[in-house]
């Protein structure tokens, strides 16, 4: 395995328990290749650019502040969680496998770009203290699982796009669902409707999300068999009603 002076400095700390020093950045170059297996690649705020080949394992990456794929990198997600706190630049190759991609609080930032076109197998963007996630207007970001949002009362989740008035779009293949997210120029029309709760801001632009009340995802059967039940409800409740007139 061929690493750059930053990465072999990185996995240094790696095998010592540690992390990079904050405001560093770990680079795999061009050429050079990672495959982190079991192990865990604990960042401490410092940024990870990939050029070369990165395999995330099983356990992947934490405490990362900015992720960089160059057009040469490649990322396989494996099955790992990566955990990023600051930007998603994906101008290479992310196979997701069956990972997570993690966007979180952390490294004293409040916002974040999310730049390029990536399929995710599952990401999570959650924040306690109020986070602002800019998507490049015109990109497309795909879930091919599950798509989890979630802010806090008075710290809302934030989603826009890069260009106010210009849609970023989401195709979200699996489930999508969240609450105390503002949203704003996101077009999800291209897949499932994306349910927030009703501590949610649902803005223009916004085609494909749903405000609401929660519920939980329902298959063709399940579908079927709500229809059928209010039906019955409503059948029983004519009836009712007709039974009432005629007594009177």
């Amino acid at each position: 395995m061929r690493t750059t002076a930053r990465l072999g400095a990185a996995l240094a700390a790696l095998a010592l328990g540690g992390s990079p020093a904050v405001g560093q950045q770990v680079t795999i170059g061009a050429g050079s290749s990672l495959d982190l297996g079991s192990g865990q690649l604990t960042l401490g705020c410092a940024d990870l650019t990939v050029a070369g080949t990165l395999s995330a394992g099983t356990a992947g990456l934490s405490q990362a502040r900015d992720v960089t794929i160059d057009p040469t990198g490649l990322v396989n997600g494996n099955s790992a969680t990566l955990a990023v706190a600051g930007d998603w630049d994906n101008a290479g190759t992310f196979n997701a496998g069956t990972s997570t991609v993690q966007l979180v609080d952390g490294c004293s930032l409040t916002s974040a770009v999310i730049a390029g076109d990536t399929t995710f197998a599952n990401l999570e963007m959650t924040t306690t203290s109020g986070f602002l996630y800019s998507f490049t207007a015109g990109s497309t970001q795909t879930v091919t699982g599950a798509l989890s949002l979630e802010g806090a009362a008075a710290n809302l989740l934030t989603i826009r796009s890069t260009l106010a008035g210009s849609e970023a779009f989401l195709n979200v293949q699996g489930s999508g669902s969240g609450d105390f997210v503002d949203v704003q120029d996101s077009d999800a029309t291209a897949g499932n409707l994306v349910t927030l709760g009703p501590n949610s801001v649902k803005g223009s632009n916004t085609p494909g999300w749903l405000t609401g009340v929660l519920v939980p995802a329902l298959g063709a059967l399940g579908l079927a068999l709500l229809g059928l039940s209010l039906l019955w409800s409503g059948r029983r409740a004519l009836a009712t009603r007709r039974g009432s007139l005629a007594g009177r």
